[in-house]
């Protein structure tokens, strides 16, 4: 297990109306068999509660986002693939879908980016698209 520093730029939302998320944090990167899983704290604070956010690069294949604390969700973005996913708020829990639309994995044991491209829908109506990029840098 290594020691990063994770940067992560958002944008979601629809046509012109789009909202941008940059932060960064520290986290640890690991390899498991032929996956990387970064770990890390999203800095949200939700009633007294970090989130903990754990991602799993699986090639250029696909990615899972685990959501742990007052948030909980379990993501799934595949290539080409409309998954199901749960997705858990104070408020109550929603079943989402998620189309991934491309994901680029350039991870390695000392860091690396990832890109993932999707669209969330629910009941088939689509909410937003979204792109994330990730940077992962050694300490």
């Amino acid at each position: 297990m290594k020691r990063v520093i994770i940067k992560i730029r958002g944008t979601q939302g629809l046509g012109d109306e789009k909202d941008v998320i940059e932060f960064a944090t520290e986290g640890t990167l690991r390899k498991v068999d032929n996956d990387f899983i970064l770990s890390y704290f999203d800095g949200a604070v939700i009633e007294n509660e970090r989130i903990k956010t754990k991602l799993i690069a699986s090639g250029q294949e696909s990615v899972t986002l685990e959501r742990s604390g007052a948030i909980k969700s379990k993501l799934y973005i595949e290539n080409g693939v409309r998954n199901n996913c749960f997705y858990s708020v104070p408020e109550g829990n929603l079943t989402l879908g998620i189309y991934g639309k491309e994901i680029e994995n350039t991870l390695s044991e000392n860091g690396g980016k990832i890109k993932m491209v999707y669209t969330l829908d629910t009941d088939l109506k689509l909410i937003s698209e979204n792109s994330v990029e990730i940077s992962v840098e050694g300490r």
